[in-house]
Parts: structure tokens; sequence; C-alpha cells
């Protein structure tokens, strides 16, 4: 066995494959949402249906109730040019106000659909004046993303997209509701009362009157359809896309999965036992809760190609039999807002929503990453600035750590006191290796030190640093969290770059020459740290060792910038000390003789 060295390396290596995917791979950067009202309209282009890119209700999903007799007469909707404005496309129907503490938006009468909601309490970015982060968009923009509720009926002509609705106020506030009708003239009225709470969550009861004089078939259903893919790019640190938790658990599908499958297939599951499904963002949630009484089905697919490609997630109830003269309803949520940890458990406690807080994609290492978050939220609570909570957090750990790193720096001591009998055995037995590592063995009984023990602050800390990373990286708090001075966004990369000299040359570097202030201190705090450490005794292990701090540089430069703080601040808290124990520690003799 060789000294401590190679396991060091072995360590450092798999750090850097461990990091190195994350840098080859980055996480990706924030999407700015394009959907404001400065947007302006497109040129015109073919107009029909093609303008929505949807069938009809009936014909969008095979499984999905039709409605016979649906009406095939045009609308604004069907004749409008593709991709208007987001402020145009609001403008061509008459819409229901709405305000809340946290939403606002606007319900479309002509299909009673829900496609106009932006989330007050965040910005799109960290420039003053930013718009609220638009999260449903009308059918005719360009990032289309909107909620259909509505009824299949067998017998009859029921509403479609093309419907308008009648309703019975101009605007829905928290805590209050709103209802709209429509008659399809032959019988059946039709009402959908929408309430919104507080906070997220909408209620629609649907109802159904039959005064046709004959027996009808009627089902339920609701439908979320998004045009195109969120900005950016998604990886493994969080699910961006269609989901479910039913009765067989949660199942989640990558945009580039479904993309994969042949165009017509659905992914498809019942449920008996009630649910949620959706589509789920690094932040935001947009998810149908049905009637946990009544039996539902569900559905996913995507449909167009590369420019035209929709995702839809589908729910409906089974056929009910409506008798002449009576009346059926149903009550479904929808949860159309941020992914807040604390809401989220609160409404999967007080509706009994299983597995909502699952909605946040912890990971496999969950055990690990739920405790940092809490631990890290608890110190933000105490501190006001979740920077300084990084800061806390970094020495909590520390101290934590603190008896088995006193061990393992007592270790490296001793193996620095024993560098010269190291020397000397390599001198006497060459390069006859198993001698020497036999006789280094020996030589570590002898002297009681054991070589692995000084890995062991290192080691101990990756997980901590994963944990953490993925903390930034999901946690809705941390989005555009200021610490001090030019850092705005704790979840962005430093942007104080070193390469354009702090913004003195009117040039904004990219790629690998982003290279922030702190992950250059960062570096050298590595180095730093690295000097009071036993040099390797092979010349090539020692100028690995010392690239491993100008690499990680480049490599957390990438990373958010609250991670970058939590490294640089434990590697000081370690040079303090590490600088302390060395000063305490009593130096072994060192015999000369081997």
């Amino acid at each position: 066995m060789q000294d401590n060295r190679n396991f060091m390396i072995a360590i450092a290596l798999s750090a850097l494959i461990l990091v190195g995917y994350s840098y080859l791979f980055p996480a990706p950067k924030r999407p700015t949402t394009p959907q404001t009202a400065q947007q302006t309209t497109k040129s015109p282009a073919a107009a029909s249906k093609k303008a929505e890119g949807l069938p009809d209700l009936g014909n969008a999903s095979p499984n999905i109730p039709a409605s016979n007799g649906s009406t095939k007469t045009q609308s604004p909707a069907d004749t409008m040019p593709i991709a208007l404005g987001r402020t145009a496309a609001l403008e061509t129907s008459k819409r229901v106000t709405i305000i809340s503490p946290h939403v606002k938006g606007s319900i479309d009468l002509r299909g009673a659909r829900l496609d106009d909601l932006s989330l007050s309490d965040y910005k799109q970015t960290v420039a003053k004046g930013s718009p609220d982060v638009a999260l449903l968009n009308p059918a005719e923009t360009k990032h289309a993303y909107f909620v259909d509720f509505n009824w299949g009926v067998n017998g009859a002509r029921g509403p479609d997209k093309n419907s308008v609705w009648t309703a019975d106020k101009k605007t829905l506030k928290a805590g209050d509701n709103v209802t709209l009708t429509w008659n399809n003239g032959a019988g059946l009225l039709f009402s959908r009362t929408i309430a919104l709470d507080e906070n997220y969550m909408f209620s629609i009861t649907q109802k159904v009157t039959n005064s046709t004089g004959s027996a009808i078939k009627v089902a339920q259903y609701g439908r979320i359809v998004r045009a195109g893919r969120p900005a950016g790019r998604t990886y493994y640190l969080s699910h961006q896309g269609p989901m479910w938790s039913l009765d067989d658990g949660i199942k989640e599908f990558t945009y580039k999965e479904l993309d994969d499958k042949n165009k017509d297939k659905k992914e498809t599951a019942k449920s008996t036992d009630g649910g949620w499904l959706g589509i789920s963002d690094k932040y935001w949630l947009v998810a149908f809760i049905p009637n946990p009484k009544e039996k539902f089905s569900v559905e996913v697919f995507r449909r167009g190609d590369k420019k035209t490609e929709r995702f839809h997630v589908n729910y409906f109830h089974d056929w009910t039999v409506l008798q002449a003269g009576a009346s059926y309803s149903e009550t479904s949520l929808l949860f159309a807002g941020a992914k807040k940890i604390n809401l989220l458990n609160s409404y999967a406690d007080t509706l009994h929503i299983k597995k909502f807080n699952y909605a946040i994609d912890w990971g496999i290492f969950y055990f690990l990453v739920k405790p940092m978050f809490y631990l890290l939220d608890l110190l933000f609570q105490f501190s006001g600035n979740f920077g300084v909570a990084i800061l806390l957090l970094t020495l909590i750990v520390k101290l934590s750590l603190f008896p088995i790193a006193n061990k393992g720096y007592k270790s490296t001591n001793k193996m620095k006191v024993l560098q010269p009998k190291m020397k000397a055995l390599k001198e006497k037995y060459g390069d006859d290796k198993p001698k020497m590592q036999q006789a280094t063995m020996e030589l570590y009984k002898k002297e009681k030190v054991n070589p692995v023990a000084g890995c062991l602050p290192m080691f101990l800390q990756f997980p901590v640093f994963f944990a953490l990373y993925k903390v930034l990286y999901i946690t809705l708090g941390m989005r555009q969290a200021p610490f001090f001075g030019w850092i705005k966004d704790l979840s962005a990369p430093d942007t104080m770059y070193v390469t354009n000299l702090f913004g003195l040359i009117p040039w904004e570097p990219t790629g690998f020459l982003a290279l922030g202030i702190l992950p250059v201190i960062m570096g050298f705090t590595m180095w730093l740290q690295m000097q009071m450490n036993p040099s390797p005794g092979d010349p090539m292990q020692h100028k690995i060792m010392m690239l491993m701090p100008i690499v990680f540089t480049f490599m957390l430069a990438q990373f958010p910038v609250g991670l970058v703080i939590y490294w640089t601040t434990s590697n000081i808290f370690t040079i303090l000390q590490q600088w302390v124990l060395m000063r305490r520690a009593d130096p072994m003799p060192v015999k000369n003789k081997a």
C-alpha cells in the first residue's frame, strides 16, 4: 500500500468526475419568459383551426368523451394569425378578470378557458421594472400554455372551445367565485363555478342540467396543453415536464422522452384512490387534482413536429347516465402557481392530496437534500438573508465535523512528520514496490498512523456539497435571492467577471471565460489549503494536485454563486482550523534510522 497521496488522488479524480459532469452539462440558465405585454404581433399566417394547433376537443384524444354535434363554426380563435403577441391575443375575446394577492390574469369566456395567469410575487429577472412571471398564455401565442375543463356529451350537443359562456361577475377575487353558464339551445344547461383561494388553488365545480326529455350520457374531463418546452435546457438535477401521482406512485415524463416516442403513443393510467397530474417546471406547477371520490383515467402525449409540438396532460371520468330532468355536478381542483414547500405540504394535508409535495424534485438523495433545505430555511428565518444563512450553515457543518476533522488533521500532521522516513524507505528499496509497500505498512503500524484518516474531512464534504447544490438549484426561496454588493441572485453564477476587469472592458464573457471574482477567491483558498498539507512524493501527483485549484475555479464559475460562497467559506474555516491544530500538535520524534 502506498501513502495516502494515492487515496487523495482517487478522491480528487472522483470529485472531478462528479463536478465535471455538471460543468459539461451545466444547469440550465433561468428561462426569461418571453410572453410580456410588450410583445408585438407577428406577421399573419394561414387562418383556420391551426391557429390553436389543436383539433376539436373530441378528437384531441380518442379516450376523452366527445361531444356529438359540436359546432364547426369559426370563431376569432379559429381565424386568428398564428403566434399573436400576448396582449393582442388577450384582446380577441371578452374575459373575466382575476385579482388576487399572488396571481393575476383572466378567464377567456370563449371556451371558458383559463389561459392568462401571472405570478405577482415573482419577476422574470432581477432587473428593476421586470414584468411578472407569466405562467399561462393564450392558445394563439407562441408560448401557449392553457387549461381546459369541459364535458363530453353523448346524445346531444355540448360546449367546445368556440362556445361563448356568460359570467355572473366581471371579476374573480381571492376567496370568492364566479359562475359561467352556457346553454346549447336544445335542453342542456351547463354551468361552471370557479373559486380561488388566497394562494394558487382553483376549485372548479361543473354542473349540467338535462331538460331534453330523454336520458343522455355525460363525462367530465380536463386537459393541460403546452406549446413547446421551457426556455433553456433541462437536466437530471430537477424534473421538468409532465408527471402524475396516482395509485401506482409517482411517474415523470421528460420532454425528450415524449419526443422519442411514436407520435400516436400515449402514456396512460387509471386511478381509483385520487391523485394529481400536471406539468412541472423548475419553480412552477400547473396540476389537476380530480375528484378523489370518482375513478378517473389519465394520459400524457405529444403532438406536432419540432416547430408545432404541443404536450397534453389529460384526465377524464367515466360516462354517467343523466336522466331527463336531472342534474349532475362534479368538483375538481387546479393548482397553478409557485412550488412553495410549506404551501404544498399544507394542501397535501388539508385537501388529502397524495404526495403533492413531491412536485418538488428532491432527487434520490432526498434524505440529505430535505434536511439541508429545512436547516437552510431555518437559518434564513433567523438571519433574513440567504447568503448569511449559507455562511451559518457552513459554520454548523464545520463544527459538526470537527471531531472527525481533528482526527484527520492530526493524521495529516503525523504524515508530514514521517516524510523523512518515507523518503529514506524509498531510497532504501528503490523500485522494489512490494517491499516498499510492506515497509510502509510496518512504519504506519509502528507510528500508529492511519493514512486514510487525513482524507475523511474532504470525503465527508462532498455529500454536503451535493445536497447544498441540489437545494440551491431547486429551492424557490433561492431564486433571485440577493446577498451583498453585486450579488443579486444566489442561484445564478457570479457575474463580477475578472476576465473583463469587472466591467471596465465593454465585453460580456461567455463559456469558460465567464470567470467571476468569487470562484477565483475560492481557487486561491483551495490552493492555500493544499500548501498546508504534505507534498506528494511523486512529482506527477504533485503537478496534478497543483492543477486542482485551477480546474475547480473554472468549474465552479458556472455554478450558483451561493455554492461558491459555501465552498470558499468552508475552505477558510478549514485553513484556520488546520492552522490552529497544527500549532497545537506535538511533533512526533523522528529517528535517524529507518
